[in-house]
Parts: structure tokens; sequence; C-alpha cells
């Protein structure tokens, strides 16, 4: 079996758009944000979502499992939200 067939639907273009929930979640306790992870906590429906804070601002995303794959625009979302830039993520440049 290929590679993009152990993947699932998802195109390889796809794959290397996303990021692991833990790279992020790093990142952002890097650049001084906040995770309360308690307000969000749904067991067994849908994704964890937590509220990240940073400076005043505040944003709900999808950090669940570490190993999770966000999608990019989700990403881009969160980092405008919380006064980010998203072009200082970890990893390829291209990818947001």
């Amino acid at each position: 079996m290929n590679e993009s067939r152990k993947r699932g639907a998802k195109s390889d273009s796809a794959w290397k758009q996303s990021m692991e929930s833990a790279t992020f979640r790093k990142w952002l306790v890097q650049q001084g944000c906040r995770i309360d992870h308690g307000e969000h906590q749904q067991r067994h429906e849908g994704q964890a979502m937590v509220t990240v804070h940073r400076e005043g601002r505040k944003a709900e995303v999808p950090l669940g499992g570490s190993r999770q794959a966000l999608d990019a625009r989700v990403v881009r979302q969160a980092c405008e939200e919380l006064g980010l830039d998203p072009a200082q993520l970890p990893g390829p440049k291209s990818r947001v």
C-alpha cells in the first residue's frame, strides 16, 4: 500500500499543509500563550477544544491528541486571533 493510501483520503499536498497539535501547542506556549484545558472538554463528542489566551486575546483551538493533524486554515485563524505571525511557525515556510 502506498503512503497516501495509508493516510486516508487526504492527498499528500494536504498533509504537507498540516501541523501536529503538539508542535502547535509547544509553539504557542513559547510565544507566551496560556492554554486552558478544562473549559471545552467534551468526552466522546467531536474534537477536544481548548481556549488559548495571549495579551487579552483568545482563540478556541482543537488541540486534542498530540499527533492530531491540524488544518493550516485552523492554525492561521488561531494565529490571527491571538495576534501572532503565522510566518514564524516552525516547519516549512509554505505551510501556512
